[in-house]
């Protein structure tokens, strides 16, 4: 078992991880000597009443809209959030937590020296390898009829086909719902590659506790055919899925070191008691392969970062194609 790296120790261990001293803000931001925490309610309650704790509070009048004060707070936190967000520019952000970005590369080339003793790259085994998987379904509640794949209505459809489509268009049409998709998206720039004509993409989010800044030089479909994306050994066949992905994240710090080995996959699901081929939502399995000695908190912090944005981007897909706004091709 392999033991953590020193500089890594280090990172997880730094004050501004651990509610010391923050890390240095620009002159004009001051921020809060103690973080508001609020109530945390465990399950969506349709009265007005909340009991954080020992405490119960009951609103005698308020809002008009439905939900308690926290489901509130957070359609706030999101709207303050986008509205920083869009004043300030992707530039500003990035240059804002440049030191966090510094930090986050030093932790990840300290994982990929000691993992460079232990992966074997050319292995059909993952062996220690540390891997993120997130697994879903989306089942539309609503128009899970006549879906055939000769539907004349094929924009009331969501199929594996149609998501990936709404999100390569999306990428250069809307890029904002890229963006959106996590509240901790700090920088996203998406491009094509120029060789193979595939989406790149440049981000800055977290992994669990690292600052990541990498690059995704091309995310190629697995088509079998020249110029398609190529799995590692050790991935996974899953022959059942017709719509895979694979590609490399690598730091941005000019080794084009790779930290994550990206294998999505997407399939429709048949619907319920059809036996004419109809397909009724979607199923998807992301998984993100990290160096051996990764720890658990970025694995952990990467399979959480996966289930908001697809859940996010889904659910947005879904809208668009039932509206008509993206028509499946």
């Amino acid at each position: 078992m392999l033991s953590l790296p020193k500089l890594l120790v280090e990172y997880l261990l730094s004050p501004s991880l651990c509610g010391g001293t923050p890390s240095p803000q620009p002159s004009s931001v001051t921020p809060p000597q103690t973080p508001y925490s609020p109530p945390v309610v465990t399950q969506y309650q349709t009265t007005p009443s909340v009991s954080p704790g020992p405490l119960e509070i009951t609103f005698l009048a308020g809002p008009s809209t439905p939900g308690p004060p926290p489901t509130l707070e957070l359609q706030a936190a999101r709207r303050a959030l986008k509205n920083l967000k869009s004043l300030l520019g992707p530039s500003a952000l990035k240059s804002l937590v440049s030191d966090q970005i510094t930090a986050g590369t030093a932790a990840w080339q300290s994982i990929l020296a000691a993992a460079a003793h232990v992966d074997d790259p050319t292995s059909s085994d993952p062996g220690t390898r540390m891997l993120a998987e997130v697994h879903l379904t989306a089942v539309p509640s609503d128009s899970c009829t006549n879906t055939t794949t000769t539907d004349p209505d094929p924009k009331q459809v969501l199929t594996a086909a149609g998501f990936a489509g709404w999100f390569a268009a999306s990428a250069f049409t809307h890029p904002e719902k890229l963006w959106d998709g996590h509240p901790e998206h700090y920088f996203i720039a998406i491009s094509k590659n120029e060789k193979d004509g595939n989406l790149a993409a440049e981000l800055v989010e977290p992994w669990g506790p690292i600052l990541t800044h990498s690059l995704v030089p091309s995310l190629a479909p697995v088509t079998g055919r020249p110029g398609g994306g190529v799995k590692k050994p050790w991935m996974k066949a899953r022959a059942e899925f017709p719509i895979q992905t694979v590609g490399e994240e690598t730091l941005m710090d000019g080794s084009g070191a790779v930290v994550g080995d990206i294998h999505y996959s997407f399939r429709d699901l048949p619907a319920s008691g059809d036996e004419s081929g109809g397909t009724c939502g979607i199923e998807i399995i992301l998984n993100m392969w990290m160096p051996s000695g990764t720890p658990e908190e970025v694995k952990e912090g990467i399979s959480q970062h996966l289930a908001v944005e697809y859940y996010s981007w889904v659910g947005w897909a879904y809208e668009d194609i039932k509206s008509g706004a993206y028509i499946p091709a």
